[in-house]
């Protein structure tokens, strides 16, 4: 009997090991979870990672093999923005996605600057670009100096003095002023009051309101071609190849769509978000295949099969300068880009042996 319970001990002891340890492991499992990354759909793990680098590709949707996510009426900067605008998915600054914009910074930021003031500093002096001044409620009215008479001499040095000019009603302390009549026996009249006049209301078609309303017009969709993808180039030693993580897409406004000639971000988007979005309708975010429109594919799709073409303009350095900055002129920038591609692919091919 004394080794039966003492048998009974032991299992309940191991018991109760067994649960404190599944306990912790299952609390490591949820604290490794959380800090996996946030942007990425598929995040690999931290400890199967052999070698990663950070890459920023500008993909022009106006390329012949971009133009597809680009189709009339279906532009992916379309359905990014209106997502955002609708509260769908979040947007942020800049591709660090540390600051949260909202629908009316995004409307800010996408509005095209007041064309109408576009004249130089003469002519806005001589008056050009503003409404003609009209005679309105304020104005003085005009007097024709014909019908003006003027107060002359009558020959003896004295001013002629105007004897049509009655004198002025006086308040008699008991309502509205009273005119004096000159004959004996007349009766006194009450002045009238003038009727008052309203003010006029303010004309939608005025040159002020139409130029409030030309400067709330936002840009087209299709003018917002510029698309940059922020990707991780990293391979996973545990599954031996390598994988383009996407991490965040960022919508820039072209140069020659604003007044500074340069290239101005508008919103940047995490791809979890993105994705999620684009799979939820997939009839409706869709790349337009132009040779086979019964295959039009998800553009998530689109984008895991890399059905786009993006090039390299930066890659993650110390210095975080991209290939403009680096190297003087576009084109040795472009040339280094190349090259810098090229490279990736003969590392690729090395990872392999090794």
């Amino acid at each position: 009997m004394y080794d039966m319970r003492r048998m009974n001990g032991k299992t309940i002891a191991w018991s109760l090991l067994s649960l404190s340890l599944a306990s912790t492991a299952a609390f490591a499992q949820e604290k490794e979870d959380s800090t996996a990354n946030q942007f990425s759909s598929r995040p690999i793990a931290d400890g199967d990672v052999m070698m990663k680098r950070t890459l920023w590709r500008r993909v022009d949707l106006k390329e012949k093999q971009n133009i597809s996510m680009f189709s009339k009426n279906n532009e992916i900067t379309r359905y990014l923005l209106d997502a955002a605008k609708a509260g769908l998915i979040d947007a942020y600054t800049n591709d660090s996605c540390a600051t949260k914009i909202g629908g009316d910074d995004i409307h800010k930021r996408i509005l095209i600057p007041n064309q109408t003031a576009g004249l130089s500093a003469e002519e806005i002096a001589a008056g050009f670009g503003e409404p003609a001044k009209a005679d309105g409620w304020d104005a003085k009215a005009k007097t024709d100096p014909s019908k003006q008479t003027a107060n002359t001499d009558d020959g003896w040095g004295n001013a002629k003095k105007d004897t049509k000019k009655e004198a002025e009603p006086v308040d008699d302390g008991w309502g509205p002023p009273k005119k004096k009549s000159s004959k004996k026996g007349a009766k006194t009249e009450v002045a009238k009051e003038e009727p008052k006049v309203e003010a006029p209301k303010p004309d939608s078609t005025s040159f002020e309101a139409q130029q409030v309303a030309a400067s709330e017009e936002e840009y087209f969709p299709d003018q917002l071609s510029i698309l940059e993808v922020k990707e991780d180039w990293v391979f996973d030693k545990k599954r031996s190849r390598l994988y383009t993580d996407i991490q965040t897409l960022t919508i820039v406004l072209p140069a020659d769509q604003t007044a500074t000639g340069l290239e101005l971000p508008v919103a940047s988007f995490r791809w979890k978000d993105v994705e999620r979005l684009f799979r939820s309708d997939p009839k409706k975010y869709i790349w337009y295949n132009t040779h086979n429109t019964a295959q039009n594919k998800n553009l998530a799709d689109a984008f895991d099969l890399r059905l786009f073409y993006g090039r390299i303009t930066k890659f993650s350095n110390a210095n975080d300068k991209a290939f403009l900055d680096i190297y003087n002129g576009e084109k040795e920038a472009l040339i280094k880009s190349l090259n810098y591609e090229q490279e990736l692919m003969e590392l690729e091919h090395g990872l392999w042996e090794y």
